[in-house]
């Protein structure tokens, strides 16, 4: 339509006559546009020659059309005058007349046929609007025909739907149809896979053997592994047929297993086997069963796949011949351990362990010489049969202890008594060389430690906490009893065994010393098979250490009321009472603090502490806390559990450090032993010097040699003798040494301080025979207790008293008038004189000093030390 009328439009405004006012309009905008000012019509004009005529000719033809683009070309070319533009336009007015003419000749043609031509295409459009209004009608019909309900369909699948529209009816006609094809194409399917499972597990297919169900069992996988590459997978029915797979291998498998029972029944299986008592026959018809399992579990591992995580070794599976000769074991152990026979008793889970190793040890050799070969026939010769039957075995114990722990939580003795028998238990199974990398389901076992029955237990929620509470109570409450007994801080009497601590140096613990000892390697003996250094760990930080750290705080506090007790340690401020009431009686802290008792006292804390720490020494150099410690080193995922723990040290905490567990303990244990024995060293040298404080107020300026020991000096050297004895009684013979050195040290210069240099009187010669004669008493006395210890040789024990022996050897030389009225013996003929003695103290020469020191027997002594002795002798002139 759009076009016919643009068309008539166009032959319209060519047949109108042209109106000459349009035209002049329009060449005078042509020559406007042309020459839009004088200076360009000038220049036109001027350039105007006889090449412009044929411009023009060139430019407007009469066979051409002109056209504003074709003027401008021939303007650019040259431009023509006014009388030649005049001419062009004249022309071009000529040749629209000329079109003029022709057009109107042929226009009442053209009018004609587009009348024509119009007349159709609108005959037309009005049937095709006829058609669409028809269209539309029947279009409304149908729509409302559907959406109107529908009566009187009947039929199977129709019940519930008189009434509705029958569009929804197709729908649904449509759903249900798609239902029933895919329920007949599932009814298909399973009754194809039911099919072949029947066929797979009927007796007539196991002819001669079952395995000849193989082939129909391959059918069956294949049927099952298409509708699981087709289908999704969770689709209900589909794992409906993987299930029936499934039950279809395990009912194939049951059916050999049973062959093989019946087969090992007749070789007095499970008891032990004596394979070359049995009849040919029968050692075939196992063998043959034997194999066949294994052959179906090689088929089954090529259909079926090796699973991508291997299971565990507590889960059960295994060979399938070896999971077949396990059952009769599982039923004869549940009958004895887990049903009511007097056998199953919970303090005596040994009982269970015991049985499932003896069936290890029994069939050993049949394991050996007979099933194991024929492993390595089946083409499973990197499993070791032995290792195999011992891991399956391991889930009958872990169903025990699984079912029998829950009722033992509230019983820690049990429940310790019972974790402890599995961690026997696994020692034992360890020491019989089971291998779990050399097992059916090794995959990334290599090199991977047996965490054994005892990991598994405890790593059940609660279980390792609620067990590791119940030792900590029980050793706390033997602590407690140990250290309140009225015997705890007793001298053991007993023979020491072995060759261990405390032997070879003649030491004595007292009884809650070796107990505390002995409670803390029974801890250790209950851990130290733990397979996981975080189920170790507990044990030390919160169970061993602790215990240790309250046994030295026992015996510190001991020490510290020692200290607030004794005079020995306590400062005596005037005006204060002595002694001390409770309960209204007098108590006299002497008798408790001093002399022997008070010795005793301390004796037992510092061999208490002494015996610890030795066994603490001990046991940093044992290989388990040696490779404990190093392993809590290198754990940094553990080091979370010890950064606040003060009794490790820091060594153990920084990653890679060396050192051992127990270090930050022995550093404190051996702190304690130093201070019981100054205490000690403190006690007796006041006991001596208390003694001592008369005789040393004594005049050796008026003293004969001849003269008795006063009193005094009696008492003192029975003291000394009765406490060093005490101390060799008990004391180990190193430690004696070390504190008869340091109490002889301490009365050495104590002697000097006060009777040589701080003295009332200066030394005559027979004073100072008399004082060298107390020293050799001393030296004597303490030969007299100590010779028959294993300390140093009687030139060991006049050790100490060099200093003051030499000082006496100086103070007793004699002068030359006495030296003519009395000769010594001839053993000291040759001494120096006091003179001689005086002139090399202070003579310029060495050699004479030297000389002088040789002749008097006198070792160590300096010019100035001699001067100053000198210098206490009356008859001293400098």
């Amino acid at each position: 339509m759009s076009t016919s009328s643009s068309l008539v439009e166009q032959i319209r405004s060519s047949s109108r006559t042209p109106n000459p006012a349009e035209l002049q309009n329009t060449l005078r905008a042509q020559l406007d546009e042309d020459f839009p000012d004088l200076v360009s019509l000038v220049d036109h004009v001027s350039q105007a020659g006889a090449g412009g005529v044929a411009g023009v000719a060139g430019v407007a033809g009469p066979s051409s059309a002109p056209s504003r683009d074709r003027i401008k070309e021939g303007k650019k070319k040259r431009k023509r005058g006014l009388k030649e533009e005049i001419a062009f336009w004249e022309a071009r007015e000529a040749e629209a007349a000329t079109e003029l003419g022709e057009t109107s000749s042929e226009l009442p043609k053209v009018l004609e046929t587009t009348q024509t031509t119009l007349q159709a295409l609108l005959s037309d459009a009005q049937g095709l609007s006829l058609q669409r209004y028809a269209l539309a009608d029947k279009l409304a019909n149908l729509v409302a025909d559907l959406r109107s309900p529908v009566d009187g369909v009947s039929g199977p699948g129709y019940e519930g739907q008189a009434g509705q529209p029958l569009v929804q009816k197709m729908e649904g006609l449509q759903m249900e149809l798609a239902r029933l094809e895919a329920g007949l194409a599932w009814a298909s399917l399973l009754e194809r896979v039911l099919l072949l499972s029947e066929q797979t597990l009927s007796a007539e297919s196991h002819r001669p053997s079952p395995l000849a169900a193989l082939p129909r069992y391959r059918a069956l996988h294949e049927l099952v592994a298409s509708a699981e590459r087709t289908l999704p997978s969770g689709m209900a029915l589909l794992r409906i047929v993987v299930s029936a797979r499934e039950k279809t291998w395990q009912g194939l498998k049951e059916i050999m297993y049973q062959n093989l029972l019946a087969a090992a029944e007749k070789l007095k299986w499970p008891l032990r086997v004596s394979y070359p008592s049995a009849s040919a026959d029968d050692r075939r018809a196992f063998e043959r069963a034997f194999q066949d399992l294994l052959y179906l579990q090689s088929e089954g591992e090529a259909l079926h796949g090796v699973p991508s995580n291997p299971p565990h070794w507590s889960s059960g599976d295994g060979l399938y011949p070896i999971q077949a000769l396990v059952r009769p074991i599982a039923m004869r152990f549940r009958y004895h351990f887990q049903g009511s026979r007097n056998t199953n008793r919970v303090d005596k889970p040994e009982w269970a362990f015991a049985n499932i190793l003896d069936q290890i040890y029994e069939q050993q050799g049949f394991i050996e010489d007979v099933l194991q070969p024929l492993t390595d026939h089946s083409g499973y010769s990197d499993v070791d049969v032995k290792s195999e039957f011992t891991m399956l075995l391991l889930p009958i114990l872990l169903s025990l202890l699984r079912t029998r722990i829950p009722k033992l939580l509230d019983h820690p003795a049990l429940l310790a008594h019972t974790i402890y028998q599995a961690v026997v238990f696994d020692d034992a199974v360890r020491a019989g060389d089971f291998d779990v990398s050399r097992t059916s389901i090794n995959d990334g076992l290599e090199g991977v430690e047996w965490e054994g029955l005892t990991g598994v237990l405890l790593r059940e929620e609660g279980w390792f906490e609620r067990w590791l509470a119940g030792e900590k109570r029980f050793v706390d409450g033997q602590l407690h009893e140990l250290i309140s007994s009225p015997e705890a801080w007793t001298i053991s009497d007993e023979p020491l065994e072995g060759n261990g601590e405390g032997v070879a140096d003649g030491r004595k613990p007292t009884i809650s010393s070796r107990q505390i000892k002995s409670l803390v390697e029974q801890v250790t003996d209950r851990y130290a098979p733990l397979p996981a250094l975080e189920h170790k760990l507990p044990f030390l930080t919160t169970i061993q250490l602790p215990m240790l750290m309250v046994y030295r705080s026992r015996i510190t506090g001991s020490l510290d009321a020692f200290e607030t007790l004794s005079s020995a340690f306590v400062r005596a401020v005037p005006g204060a009472l002595s002694g001390n009431t409770r309960g209204g009686v007098h108590v006299d802290p002497a008798k408790v603090t001093g002399g022997t008792a008070g010795l005793i006292k301390l004796v037992k804390a510092g061999l208490s502490a002494g015996w610890v720490l030795e066994a603490l020494r001990a046991w940093s150099d044992d290989p388990f806390f040696v490779e404990l410690s190093a392993d809590l080193a290198n754990a940094s995922n553990l080091r979370w559990m010890i950064q606040g723990d003060q009794l490790l040290p820091v060594s153990i905490k920084s990653d890679g450090g060396n050192g051992s567990v127990f270090d930050v303990v022995i550093e404190r244990y051996a702190a304690l032993c130093q201070r019981s024995e100054d205490m000690i060293v403190r006690l007796v040298t006041v006991e001596v010097e208390n003694d001592l404080k008369q005789h040393l107020q004594r005049r050796w300026d008026n003293t004969d040699e001849n003269d008795e020991p006063d009193a005094s000096l009696l008492n003192a050297l029975a003291t000394f003798t009765t406490l060093l004895k005490s101390l060799a009684a008990d004391v180990p013979p190193l430690v004696l040494s070390r504190l008869y050195r340091r109490i002889v040290n301490h009365l050495s210069n104590h002697i000097q301080q006060r009777a040589v240099y701080a003295g009332w009187s200066k030394f005559t010669a027979a004073g100072g025979q008399a004082f060298y004669t107390e020293i050799t008493d001393w030296i004597h006395a303490a030969i007299g207790v100590l010779e028959t210890t294993a300390t140093p040789a009687n030139t060991g024990i006049e050790a100490p008293w060099t200093a003051l022996l030499d000082i006496a050897k100086v103070l007793r030389l004699s002068t030359e008038d006495h030296e003519q009225r009395k000769r010594q013996s001839e053993k000291e003929e040759g001494a120096p004189t006091f003179a001689q003695a005086m002139a090399a103290g202070w003579s310029d020469g060495e050699e004479s000093l030297r000389m002088f020191m040789q002749r008097a027997g006198v070792q160590g002594m300096g010019r100035q030390e001699l001067q100053g002795v000198l210098r206490r002798r009356v008859e001293c002139w400098r």
